[in-house]
């Protein structure tokens, strides 16, 4: 390429090594053409204006594409996502019943808890009075609430990653 080529470069020209000149590659396989756009860069702003996007690294992140995860991918972090959110709050769970009842005391808090709605049931039918709760009980269902809304907050969490069209695959898939 001459001197005079180089200063006569058409913008489409300019635009097609827009990215080798942008990478440092043109500089070091053709001097001349590199020159010849640096030239053209100075003059025409439409195309300065392309190189300043070129070497933008948010252009060129959107610019790139990838490819969908595999739906094998997807479904096993749901399934760590669940397990990971789910189990810790069953052993909080069990920590709150054995640490306001004891390790024995788990059993009564199941036996108090029947009592309890079948003490409701009678004052409800007019057969009995109201049941006092002791306050243990009502700390315990508060806990109780608590982690439920929390659970219930994870899984809403679950449920909005989940791709369209995968919820209950599971159950379509072995029914079919």
């Amino acid at each position: 390429m001459t001197a005079s080529e180089s200063r006569s470069l058409a913008c489409s020209r300019v635009r097609v090594l827009l990215e080798p000149y942008s990478d440092g590659e043109l500089a070091r396989e053709d001097r001349l053409q590199y020159e010849a756009v640096r030239e053209h860069l100075g003059g025409c702003s439409d195309c300065r204006l392309q190189h300043e996007q070129a070497i933008s690294l948010p252009f060129r992140l959107r610019a790139l594409s990838s490819p969908p995860p595999p739906d094998s991918l997807v479904a096993g972090v749901m399934r760590t996502m669940a397990w990971t959110l789910l189990v810790p709050e069953a052993v909080l769970a069990t920590f709150i019943l054995w640490y306001l009842s004891g390790l024995e005391g788990i059993t009564s808090v199941a036996s108090g808890i029947v009592g309890d709605l079948l003490g409701l049931a009678g004052w409800s039918s007019g057969s009995g009075s109201l049941p006092s709760i002791p306050h243990a009980d009502v700390l315990l269902l508060l806990a109780l609430i608590a982690l439920t809304a929390i659970a219930g907050y994870h899984l809403s969490i679950l449920i909005r990653l989940a791709p369209a069209g995968r919820t209950g695959s599971g159950r379509r898939a072995a029914s079919e």
